[in-house]
């Protein structure tokens, strides 16, 4: 892979975290491991359908249903009890669910002196736990709501990280640490061409199904991070 240094001198490269740096989706993952630690909220399975269903319909937003799950599902837990579950989850997550090709080249960019950010949707209640494993200097990532005795209510502290919004937190950061562009940028998903666009150089990672497609047309150069399957 050739460099890519900004205009200013500093080199940045950019990762987003599930599907890129990871095999499966974070939240995901962390929602069904709640419903483990939590299996009397099964009992409210029907609710995550008909929420589903309607994200399907186009009834509501990709937000939306974020926050109706996370509060279905872990809407009020906090204090040692959020606690103990996110480190466990994220010490799980360190172990199975991290793709070596993607700790690889981190180390290989620290060791070249880039600035490592980490761009992602997911929630900083157990990514900021990931984000230390994986020793970056910056983390953009969603927030969630807590009530005045620090537990979870389901709702999201503004934006959810995506796609413009992402992108729109980069330029942020860009601004306050006086960045004039972004070295490279690294996504599995499409959904994350506003951050492409502001990127030297741009890498879609393991991309699947429509957003592969797309990426061919894009001109993108894809990489295979993905082993044969997570441990």
């Amino acid at each position: 892979m050739s460099e890519a240094t900004s205009s200013g001198g500093s080199k940045i490269a950019v990762f987003d975290l599930d599907g890129t740096i990871t095999y499966r989706d974070t939240y995901v993952d962390f929602l069904l491991f709640c419903f483990r630690k939590r299996p009397l909220r099964v009992l409210r399975g029907g609710e995550l359908i008909v929420y589903l269903l309607m994200y399907k319909a186009g009834y509501r937003s990709n937000h939306w249903l974020k926050s109706k799950y996370l509060g279905t599902i872990a809407g009020g837990l906090g204090g040692a009890e959020l606690e103990g579950i996110c480190e466990e989850f994220c010490l799980n997550t360190v172990k199975r669910n991290f793709k070596p090709k993607a700790l690889a080249e981190l180390n290989s960019l620290k060791k070249r002196g880039y600035t490592l950010v980490l761009a992602t949707a997911s929630f900083g209640f157990y990514v900021e736990r990931l984000y230390s494993e994986l020793k970056m200097d910056h983390l953009l990532c969603s927030n969630a709501k807590l009530d005045s005795r620090g537990r979870l209510t389901g709702d999201i502290e503004g934006k959810n990280c995506i796609g413009s919004e992402k992108a729109d937190r980069l330029q942020a950061l860009c601004n306050t640490l006086s960045w004039d562009n972004i070295s490279l940028a690294y996504s599995d998903d499409i959904v994350d061409l506003p951050l492409f666009e502001m990127a030297d150089k741009a890498f879609l990672v393991d991309p699947a199904g429509k957003t592969a497609a797309r990426a061919e047309q894009l001109g993108y150069p894809i990489l295979n991070w993905r082993q044969e399957s997570a441990q």
